[in-house]
């Protein structure tokens, strides 16, 4: 069978496309995180108040906004000026995976959660990244902002984890079964009692 010169150069072309995409997956699973994590730091403790900080891993992906050597998104706490932002991922503040929605189901909904498509995360990134609303701890802080992004709803759970009435951002949870199920996930023993 005869191929000629462009189907050659269009079959290159795919080759070294294919490789590019390769290297992109390879390095981002060597590093432990892929596109679209959400990460958590290590706790921290300012005031006697216990918090994590969270961030969306966006690795080398173009977007409009981030410059070279970003490899985070995420809202820092700053009430004037824009606050969601890109930036470098810092490993000596031990981040790590934290996609605490994957796989849940709502019972009120019937709704499960998942990782969104890479397109509509990068939507979500450019939406708030030009729209960024004033940071509020109660309902406009980093988690809200990673959740969004992940799974295209705002919620945050690290205000109490013992309180499902302090879910805050989203009613549409059906709060007591999904504190069930991320304790049922936790590494950590649980405190509380049922």
């Amino acid at each position: 069978m005869f191929i000629s010169d462009l189907d050659c150069l269009e079959n290159e072309e795919a080759t070294v496309v294919d490789g590019i995409l390769l290297l992109m997956i390879t390095t981002l699973e060597m590093s432990g995180f892929q596109f679209g994590d959400i990460i958590s730091y290590k706790t921290r403790c300012k005031v006697g108040v216990r918090y994590k900080h969270f961030a969306v891993y966006v690795g080398d992906v173009n977007i409009c906004g981030k410059k070279a050597g970003q490899d985070i998104y995420e809202q820092a706490k700053k009430y004037h000026g824009k606050s969601c932002k890109f930036a470098k991922l810092t490993m000596n503040e031990e981040p790590e995976v934290n996609n605490y929605l994957d796989d849940y189901t709502d019972p009120l909904t019937g709704e499960t959660y998942g990782k969104g498509d890479d397109k509509d995360i990068i939507k979500r990134i450019i939406e708030t990244h030009q729209n960024c609303r004033i940071y509020g701890i109660l309902h406009n802080n980093c988690e809200h902002i990673a959740t969004y992004v992940r799974y295209g709803v705002r919620v945050a759970l690290q205000l109490n984890m013992t309180g499902e009435g302090l879910i805050f951002g989203n009613d549409k949870f059906d709060k007591k079964r999904l504190l069930e199920y991320l304790r049922s996930k936790s590494k950590c023993p649980s405190h509380h009692k049922n």
